[in-house]
């Protein structure tokens, strides 16, 4: 795995072991696991039906928001956000630590039993690894021939379980969080708004919110001076952005910025500082338009964080597929945190 060479990781890791320690009720706590994970599957099927879309096309033709999922999901398979996510639950629970080959493997198998929804960076990840290179050199690859410039957000958007399996280790989950997102992406501002999302989630899991400010200023020890310190650079100021900001200055249908892992992470974090009902929260975000699965995903795990599984309406879940087998692998990420 990539070092670098600043202060390091501590002052991050110390966020989440700062708030592990806290008291937190059980079934408190397993409310919240398990709102990560169904909230995941509920933002990212929310936003299907409008992916790509405008806010404005979006309110032509559903002038009170995106308030309700397909039917017809509950019986198709699951897209790239939600599957994603489930795969690096499933790795985790298996190994614990998660192994960028290892997953880019679990990942290539799944592209290529279903893989509905997969990103272009991604998909061609996968193809350099299938054609026999390690996931390092994949990534580094697929990253090098863009230009040095592919930042997408396919890392931040399956990273959640990270949260649950590690809420009580920083240094397992700040070492979790880059080797899940480096399995595809390369760049650095993937890996550490990964990182930022992955810290700020786990602390909402215990109950704390960690101030924007704080979270940026523990990056910024992490960037170092060698080459990816520009990258993390962006990361700290897209964090410090965010309590700036109302969700329509988030710009989220900005057809520059759709797919962006800032974009992605930016919404993550907003919605952890939001003190209002999930409903209307995961409505709004998808509702904003642009890559609005993906924010749906990533805003869903958020908000679920905050609110628990019992904010979300039955109707979503009604028509998630699966959803039985998410409350499962919610609850055994929750017990291997040791929160029994």
């Amino acid at each position: 795995m990539r070092q670098y060479c600043g202060m390091g990781t501590q002052t991050l890791e110390h966020i989440v072991d700062d708030a592990g320690r806290l008291s937190v009720d059980h079934e408190q706590l397993e409310e919240r696991c398990r709102g990560v994970i169904l909230g995941v599957a509920a933002g990212n099927c929310l936003g299907i039906p409008v992916e790509g879309q405008s806010a404005s096309a979006i309110r032509r033709h559903h002038p009170d928001g995106v308030r309700d999922i397909d039917p017809a999901e509950h019986d198709r398979p699951w897209d790239d956000d939600l599957a994603q996510t489930v795969l690096v639950a499933e790795t985790l629970l298996e190994d614990s630590e998660l192994d960028p080959d290892r997953l880019a493997a679990r990942l290539l198998g799944w592209s290529r039993d279903n893989g509905r929804g997969i990103g272009v960076l991604t998909r061609q990840v996968l193809d350099e690894i299938a054609a026999g290179k390690s996931a390092a050199e994949a990534s580094l690859e697929v990253w090098e021939q863009s230009g040095w410039s592919t930042a997408g957000n396919g890392a931040v958007m399956r990273c959640a379980p990270v949260s649950l399996r590690w809420r009580r280790s920083g240094a397992a989950l700040v070492r979790n969080a880059r080797a899940g997102a480096l399995a595809t992406h390369y760049d650095a501002r993937c890996e550490w708004s990964t990182v930022a999302f992955s810290v700020a989630l786990a602390t909402t899991l215990s109950g704390r919110t960690v101030p924007m400010a704080e979270l940026a200023s523990a990056l910024e020890e992490a960037a170092g001076t060698d080459w990816a310190a520009a990258g993390v650079g962006h990361v700290v100021e897209a964090i410090r952005q965010v309590p700036k900001r109302g969700l329509q200055e988030l710009k989220l249908d900005d057809p520059m910025d759709m797919g962006y892992t800032l974009k992605a992470m930016q919404v993550g974090l907003w919605c952890l500082l939001q003190s209002g009902e999930l409903e209307p929260a995961l409505i709004g975000v998808v509702s904003a338009g642009g890559d609005a699965d993906t924010n749906g995903a990533v805003a869903g795990a958020a908000l679920g964080a905050r609110a628990g599984a019992q904010a979300l309406p039955r109707r979503w879940l009604r028509r998630i597929g699966g959803a039985e087998h998410l409350v499962r692998l919610a609850d055994r990420l929750h017990s291997a945190a040791g929160d029994d």
